[in-house]
């Protein structure tokens, strides 16, 4: 190929990395979206998003290393067990997230920092999150997640 027909492709390839980079930004926005909705629901109680939200088949390894169906974390987050819990984190934070996407699944990892006053002192609890997501009639479900406490800072 002569160096000048090259070069009119320069412009034609320019465009077409930064459509897939664009298309990409948005799946992982996307992406993050579903995993901070799950986080929101959690601290919010809020059983409808999470039954909108997770998969049929949706699995997750607890902090302590339970595993849980379906059933039973939309049972963790009942009207009467959020009536149990004396107070509800004021904020839950996601950052450093790391996104593979393969077609019509991704794992997303996340640091999640989850803000609370217990006994009128401010409390923090950091966690790695893993969520693996697929795309069920067009949507991003979550199939499985796996919290792993981060321990705080030696001082």
């Amino acid at each position: 190929m002569s160096s000048q027909r090259w070069f009119s492709f320069v412009p034609f390839l320019i465009l077409l990395l930064a459509a897939v980079s664009s298309a990409q930004t948005t799946v992982n926005r996307d992406l993050l979206a579903v995993v901070q909705a799950q986080a929101d629901a959690q601290r919010t109680f809020d059983q409808k998003a999470l039954d909108r939200l997770l998969a049929d088949d949706y699995v997750e390894v607890s902090p302590v290393g339970d595993v849980d169906s379906r059933a039973e974390v939309l049972g963790f987050y009942t009207a009467e067990a959020r009536a149990k819990v004396p107070m509800l984190p004021s904020s839950v934070v996601l950052d450093e997230p790391k996104i593979r996407v393969d077609g019509d699944h991704a794992v997303v990892i996340v640091r999640e920092t989850i803000n609370m006053e217990v006994g009128g002192v401010a409390r923090t609890v950091t966690m790695r999150v893993t969520a693996q997501l697929r795309k069920v009639a067009g949507a991003w479900k979550i199939s499985s997640a796996q919290y792993t406490p981060i321990p705080p800072p030696r001082k």
